[in-house]
């Protein structure tokens, strides 16, 4: 019971992390439209530092607070953002910090699984948020995206900073990890 309580309290914790990453770290990239935040930085130290159920208690959290119109969200708040690109990644968060989870634990013992863990969670954050943005547009816009605009558009303008965010995750999970078991 002790350990599902602590672990309650990880959750709490990083979802008010991920709001906290949106409302107070956010940006546009000049000349387009693109919101650029924290909140996958902290969804992939999510998936270093739980177990998988956990991350899909603390991800869809966050999610059914903004989908409930609380202002959780980069841009738009509440059922609206399901018609939006960055729906796409939002509704990513969990899938990106349940198989970062996933994989950290299955390798646990391999130098570097932390890395590949945090890389696996952003391949799958972009797998989900592509798919979503091109069914989107076929869908709601009634326009296709071709694959270069859906690739420059909503992929290649945010994987290196996103790049940055999966390593530091790794690191920083790594050394919360280390700092938990001294306390224990």
């Amino acid at each position: 019971m002790k350990k599902h309580t602590i672990r309650l309290c990880y959750c709490a914790l990083l979802c008010a992390l991920i709001i906290l990453s949106t409302i107070l770290f956010r940006f546009t990239i000049p000349g387009t439209d693109v919101m650029v935040t924290l909140q996958v930085l902290f969804v992939l130290l999510c998936g270093q530092m739980l177990p998988v159920r956990y991350c899909l208690y603390t991800t869809c959290a966050y999610l059914l607070a903004g989908l409930i119109g609380l202002p959780v969200f980069s841009s738009i708040n509440g059922p609206a953002v399901i018609v939006t690109p960055s729906f796409g990644y939002l509704l990513a968060f969990p899938f990106a910090a349940a198989v970062c989870s996933l994989v950290r634990q299955k390798w646990s013992q391999k130098k570097g699984s932390r890395y590949m863990a945090s890389f696996c969670g952003l391949i799958v954050l972009y797998t989900v948020a592509m798919g979503y943005v091109f069914l989107l547009s076929q869908l709601y816009w009634k326009e296709t995206l071709s694959a270069k605009a859906l690739l420059t558009g909503y992929l290649f303008v945010f994987l290196p900073l996103d790049a940055l965010k999966a390593a530091f995750a790794a690191w920083l999970g790594q050394r919360m990890h280390k700092l938990a078991s001294q306390i224990r």
